[in-house]
């Protein structure tokens, strides 16, 4: 009878404190929450596409968008498959299955038809690197065409069949040449890494060496009121690559590239945080903002609602012993920041906190003021942990 009485306080307390709200059934817990989510399945709409596109050709191409992220236009993408060509053999009336070869089969990749047209310029680019037809210049090329206007002007639609002279004649078709100063006819695609993301962890495959088997643009319709416009890839290449990491929570861009840039991705705290929720002493959410919620609970006499942000925050700070050294490292950090000047030009980042101006009195009374507020929370979850 004990061990229910204290299984349900705990249990209660768990609840109140924020910690758990529903118990799962043992079976899925422990086989889709052991080892950190081990074998939970991945969800699909967590992935982020990175198209590696030869630096020459960027530099060579006049119309090449390369402010583009285009991984932000996908919207669907395959990964890869895989067909094995197999023999089947006799060995004395008994079957015998020999495989012989390995077949990549193509993926699609579905965009979004872009407003600023970033897939419809990456089409043209890898187009017109490898044919000469969308290049040809009419007789009335215009201002915003992609063709260089340097070329001869001439009629798209004539004939020359029965003409006996043949100058001024243009190049049509397969480009075979490369650009100038490479030494051949390089891939227009390096190649094409595709992210999966679960549980801070990446899953990556790189598509090596891929062409474009086929290009579709979307159908414009009336009678799709609420429609939205899409651009279809289909890949075919070589071969392909697995790799797995870790995302780097400050800099994502740094191992899975355009993913978490600031100028796509919004990196601040969410403003709704509760306090003592994270595991930082300054900002929305820390330490610092629980002590502020304590006091102001017990000021109103919402005793508890003190009692549970107290609690909240023994259950993030498991080790109050190192609570006032995490605060100096981050007071610290601060300060650093504002004295290097670095506060001002990451401000829209994951700060933990945000001075006005960089006056060295503002770190001295802020440092002093984080062990004055953060005092009766220590205090409190030194008590908690201690009986």
């Amino acid at each position: 009878m004990s061990g229910f009485i204290e299984n349900l306080l705990t249990d209660t307390g768990k609840a109140f404190f924020g910690n758990e709200y529903l118990r799962d059934f043992h079976h899925a817990s422990k086989t889709f929450r052991t080892n950190s989510y081990a074998y939970s399945p991945k969800f699909k709409f967590l992935f982020h596409v990175y198209f590696e596109i030869n630096q020459d050709i960027k530099n060579a191409l006049i119309n090449f968008p390369s402010e583009g992220n285009f991984g932000l236009a996908v919207k669907t993408v395959q990964l890869p498959k895989y067909t094995f060509d197999l023999a089947v053999l006799n060995q004395y009336n008994r079957k015998r299955i020999v495989q012989t070869k390995i077949k990549y089969d193509p993926i699609n990749i579905t965009f979004h038809d872009d407003n600023a047209n970033f897939i419809r310029k990456l089409w043209f680019a890898y187009y017109s690197y490898y044919y000469k037809d969308p290049t040809q210049v009419g007789n009335v090329p215009t201002s915003n065409s992609y063709g260089s206007t340097s070329q001869q002007k001439y009629n798209l639609n004539s004939r020359n069949l029965y003409n006996s002279n043949i100058t001024g004649d243009a190049d049509w078709g397969y480009i075979g040449e490369s650009l100038a100063g490479t030494p051949n006819k390089i891939p227009f695609f390096n190649s094409i890494k595709i992210y999966g993301f679960n549980q801070h962890n990446f899953s990556m495959y790189q598509i090596i060496n891929p062409m474009i088997e086929s290009f579709t643009h979307d159908t414009y319709n009336y009678s799709e009121g609420g429609g939205i416009m899409e651009n279809t890839m289909t890949l075919n290449y070589e071969t392909v690559k697995y790799y797995e990491g870790a995302v780097d929570g400050r800099n994502p861009s740094k191992w899975v590239p355009g993913f978490g840039e600031d100028a796509h991705y919004d990196t601040t705290l969410s403003p709704i945080a509760r306090p003592g929720s994270n595991a930082t002493i300054l900002g929305q959410g820390g330490l610092v903002s629980a002590a502020g919620g304590i006091m102001e609970d017990i000021s109103n006499g919402n005793i508890i609602g003190a009692i549970q942000k107290t609690g909240l925050a023994v259950n993030t700070f498991k080790n109050p012993q190192n609570i006032l050294n995490i605060a100096k490292g981050e007071a610290l950090g601060i300060a650093s920041s504002i004295v290097t000047g670095n506060l001002a030009e990451n401000s829209n980042r994951n700060n933990i906190f945000q001075f006005p101006t960089a006056d060295a009195s503002i770190v001295k009374n802020t440092v002093g003021n984080v062990n004055a507020a953060a005092k009766p929370v220590t205090d409190a979850i030194s008590n908690a942990t201690n009986r």
